[in-house]
């Protein structure tokens, strides 16, 4: 009887399964029994157009980083001037300035870095195209003549005091190229993007330009890099916290904001001033090697501008060993952070 019921309940579950297979044949035959239709489906989906981006131009790698990881996945970010191209000659071209004129927005260093772009920029401006300086909003730090060693520079503008957004509108209006190279003297540091610290002190209002000409909310791309830089900030610091007496020869004056952050001195450079168009004078070539020799630096870092054969000259005479940093570009950094990191650890390995 058992059995009888059990040999029962099987054949109906053999037929309730076989039923359900033909079903699903069915089903599957009667979606494929239009091949135009279902082809027709495939063609439209495939041929849906991709959502075009908004352009931000950025003039250099670095800065482009930064930007690329605030607007990552709302814009599209193009960096200006090539990696190992000199900021200061960088001249654009035809094509630049219909790339400048297109952009959304346009994230610029300022205080004369990219001196070939101001009119253009200004240009741009007038045109109706979002610039925005980072300089303007940062605490920007005097040039200091590091071969004098008599002038110790000091702060010559906090960010507190910067152009607040209603403000900067109204002030560097139509003419702010003009206004903007008028306003910055040459004994302005424009190396900010050299500290993570000060790359802070500007993203609040790049977040916001950048929020406002994409009209997109960018909060949580700003809170997310402002972590990432403050915990980068504070690994520089531990790092050179543990160097005594963090003395620095450089090829040119270009670390003022990082050397003003991490508690270190650039005691002598190759090239005194900021521009990388400067050239290294005998006298001032004498006068490196004898601090090198006074202070026993061993090693000096040289990076974009350094004349190669002058400071192979001073390394010989004065005994020490040339060590290259990536200063103005990327290299082989794939963001800001590593950039960073790579710079502060280069250094502070050569100097242990």
């Amino acid at each position: 009887m058992t059995t009888s019921r059990h040999a029962r309940t099987a054949a109906i579950f053999a037929s309730l399964s076989l039923a359900a297979l033909g079903l699903s044949c069915a089903s599957d035959n009667a979606t494929n029994s239009d091949p135009d239709v279902n082809s027709a489906d495939s063609a439209v989906a495939t041929a849906a157009p991709a959502l075009e981006l908004p352009t931000v131009v950025v003039t250099y790698s670095v800065l482009a980083a930064v930007v690329s990881e605030l607007v990552e996945g709302v814009a599209n970010v193009v960096t200006l001037i090539p990696d190992g191209q000199d900021p200061h000659e960088f001249q654009p071209s035809a094509q630049d300035l219909e790339t400048i004129n297109n952009a959304a927005l346009v994230v610029v260093n300022g205080l004369d870095l990219e001196e070939g772009l101001d009119d253009a920029l200004s240009n741009a401006q007038q045109a109706g195209v979002n610039v925005f300086y980072v300089a303007d909003h940062v605490t920007v730090l005097d040039i200091v003549d590091v071969n004098d060693h008599s002038d110790h520079g000091h702060v010559h503008r906090g960010a507190d005091a910067s152009h607040g957004d209603d403000d900067h509108d109204d002030e560097h209006g139509d003419e702010h190229g003009n206004e903007h190279s008028d306003e910055h003297s040459h004994s302005e540091d424009p190396h900010v993007w050299l500290s993570p610290h000060t790359v802070r002190e500007a993203l609040p209002a790049l977040a916001k330009a950048a929020s406002d000409a994409l009209n997109v909310d960018l909060a949580a791309a700003q809170l997310a890099l402002d972590g990432e830089l403050a915990a980068l900030d504070t690994e520089l610091l531990s790092l050179f916290s543990a160097i005594d007496n963090c003395q620095l020869v450089t090829g040119h004056n270009e670390l003022g904001y990082f050397v003003d952050r991490y508690g270190c001195t650039v005691v002598a450079a190759i090239i005194s001033s900021t521009s990388t168009n400067a050239e290294a004078s005998a006298r001032n070539t004498e006068f490196v090697i004898d601090v090198i020799k006074t202070h026993s630096a061993k090693v000096i870092f040289t990076s974009l501008g350094t004349n190669p054969k002058t400071a192979e000259q001073v390394a010989k005479e004065a005994g020490a060993k040339l060590v290259t940093i990536s200063t103005h570009f990327l290299g082989t950094a794939n963001d800001y952070v590593a950039f960073m990191r790579t710079m502060g650890t280069t250094i502070a390995t050569s100097l242990s």
